[in-house]
């Protein structure tokens, strides 16, 4: 089997090979060739240490990324390259990291190392692809699959679960069935690794092409990942993801955390019919838990909770209502939210679904009309500003501020245009 590498890969390659050392391109890039995938980069393995690699760069930008660990980072043809050599590992006593690292010169041994079968490939050009571990084969069958004992790969790194679970979301894979067992065993252990790790995987999974029946199967491994969410919300959470589209992780996590809040609201009335009055605003400080446990953004936090706690608010039916909504959540939120009101819609029972669908067509409708003549929503946006109300008379302080917010709800409400001369001769009067 060949595969296309690209100039500057081939001219590290080249480099090393000259020097009179082994060199291959290695892990995921090999995987996505092997499934006929670009590679967004390229790793290279050498017996070359990384003092000698230095040295078969001379003259080129060398970073030393990861010296202790055998990594020299190479700028070729503009590009970068990770140049790590061959390497076994010493005892995990973190449960992540290995506490020390042994050269080798022995390829095999390097890959024996990795995680999983089909990241456990290299390539050279004029050899061809080396895969001591079946990891074309697991490709070919769509598996993914620990390198050896699964047990012992998920000990030494916890974070190695929950990769597992992001390249069976991301690339439509089952996982094998000591791969699994093993990741539920030991989910347990994800307690060890940094929330930071633990976000920027589980992102990745949630908007995978196989997320849904993905977690379904591995929902004890999610729960572990996520200890604050409420595992009577998850059922409900994945059928409404299941509706939504890929590429909006905000959207994408806030299907996830909409409805938190219901197991803690619910309660049966007299006719034996559930309720969850009040769940969005129970879900909101829980959500926002979430957030924080795995240290999102600030910003990414402020949309997340903004949806949770408006997903089961009365839609906007009046032109008026609808620049409030406009004016208080702004439009790329409002689309957002949309979006995650009709899969919450979907997810409930036939009941009335039908009716409940119209009114959100006719509010989403009227949320373009408006956009059509909408063009303040905020009070940045208004025709005068904090000068000019302070030339007009007003003193710096509270009360400006006050005032422009009169004048901006005013606007909003269609009470008064947004022109320059009505809205100063407005703010005289409130002088």
């Amino acid at each position: 089997m060949r595969f296309e590498l690209p100039p500057g890969a081939l001219e590290v390659l080249r480099r090393l090979n000259a020097a009179g050392y082994q060199a291959y391109a290695v892990g995921g890039c090999v995987r996505d060739l092997a499934r006929g995938v670009p590679p967004h980069d390229y790793d290279i393995c050498t017996s070359a240490l990384p003092a000698q690699t230095e040295r078969c760069f001379a003259g080129e930008r060398v970073v030393e990324t990861g010296i202790k660990h055998g990594t020299v980072t190479v700028l070729m043809a503009g590009e970068p390259y990770e140049i790590t050599t061959f390497r076994t590992d010493g005892d995990y006593l973190d449960g992540r990291h290995p506490q020390s690292v042994a050269f080798t010169d022995s390829l095999t041994e390097d890959l024996r190392r990795r995680d999983f079968t089909i990241n456990a490939m290299a390539y050279h050009p004029d050899i061809g692809l080396r895969d001591p571990f079946d990891g074309q084969a697991d490709i070919a069958r769509r598996v993914i699959r620990c390198v050896g004992d699964a047990n012992a790969r998920f000990t030494e790194d916890a974070l190695r679960i929950l990769r597992a679970l992001r390249f069976a979301a991301e690339l439509g894979f089952d996982i094998a069935p000591d791969t699994a067992r093993a990741m539920r065993e030991l989910s347990g252990r994800l307690a060890l690794i940094s929330r930071e790790r633990i976000a920027a995987e589980l992102l990745r999974a949630l908007n995978g092409i196989n997320t849904v029946p993905v977690l379904q199967a591995f929902d004890t491994v999610l729960l572990a990942a996520l200890p604050d969410y409420p595992a009577a919300a998850l059922p409900e959470a994945l059928h409404a993801l299941a509706i939504l589209p890929r590429g909006d992780i905000v959207l994408r996590l806030a299907a996830l955390v909409h409805d938190v809040g219901k197991p803690s609201c619910f309660f049966t009335d007299d006719e034996g019919i559930g309720h969850f009055y009040g769940h969005p605003e129970a879900g909101e400080p829980l959500a926002r838990q979430i957030a924080r446990h795995l240290r999102l953004p600030n910003a990414v936090t402020s949309e997340l909770c903004t949806l949770v706690l408006w997903h089961d608010r009365p839609l906007p039916l009046t032109p008026k209502a609808m620049r409030r909504r406009l004016a208080k959540l702004g439009e790329p939120l409002c689309r957002r939210l949309y979006q995650l009101v009709e899969a919450d819609m979907r997810t409930h029972s036939q009941l009335n679904m039908a009716e409940n669908l119209d009114t959100l067509a006719r509010s989403r409708a009227l949320m373009e009309d408006v956009l059509q003549e909408m063009d303040v929503f905020s009070p940045r946006d208004l025709a005068v500003d904090g000068c000019d109300l302070m030339e007009l008379g007003f003193a710096p302080g509270p009360r400006l501020g006050e005032v422009k917010g009169e004048l901006f709800s005013r606007v909003v409400d269609g009470e008064l245009p947004n022109s320059r001369p009505e809205l100063l001769a407005r703010a005289a009067q409130l002088l």
